[in-house]
């Protein structure tokens, strides 16, 4: 099969495969100044905590996959979830282990604002822990059945909205 191309509608440019879009931090880290960063949150690729008045909030980093219409493959946000702290301290206790799976779903919920549709942030989510210190799938809840993202990630996305979101259109 032939690599996925298209034509960027911003630069003209050729884009070939399918580079994930990503985000560095959960919504909440960039909401903690600046100066209070260094002492109240704890970020590194995988992993945020964050103390706040109530307590603290953990985050982790993990992929929310997009069908591609008509080709046999997926294209990626790398997002942030909340767990609450049991699930949290279980998914970092076994993060190292081949076998994460084990832990089975986990309740989460996104924290991230994906530009390219109503928002996002909040969405209720399934955490699919994934073998082998692969990054977990992210699932929206189907409580979320009309919201775009929950039926693209069902149903797939075209070729042409993929050019629209890597072009920043939507």
């Amino acid at each position: 099969m032939e690599p996925v191309t298209f034509r960027c509608s911003c630069c003209g440019r050729e884009i070939t495969g399918l580079p994930d879009l990503a985000y560095d931090a959960p919504l909440h880290y960039y909401q903690v100044p600046e100066a209070e960063r260094t002492e109240r949150a704890r970020l590194n690729a995988d992993f945020c905590t964050i103390d706040t008045s109530e307590g603290r909030d953990h985050f982790v980093r993990g992929v929310l996959l997009l069908p591609i219409e008509g080709i046999d493959e997926t294209f990626g946000f790398g997002v942030w979830v909340s767990l609450s702290a049991e699930n949290f301290r279980r998914y970092a206790a076994t993060f190292e282990d081949d076998d994460q799976s084990k832990l089975g779903a986990l309740f989460g919920w996104l924290c991230n604002r994906i530009p390219y549709y109503p928002d996002t942030l909040n969405l209720q989510t399934t955490v699919v822990p994934q073998d082998g210190g692969v990054r977990p799938q992210i699932r929206i809840n189907e409580v979320h059945a009309d919201h775009p993202l929950y039926c693209e990630q069902r149903h797939g996305v075209t070729r042409e909205r993929l050019g629209e979101i890597y072009a920043g259109e939507v």
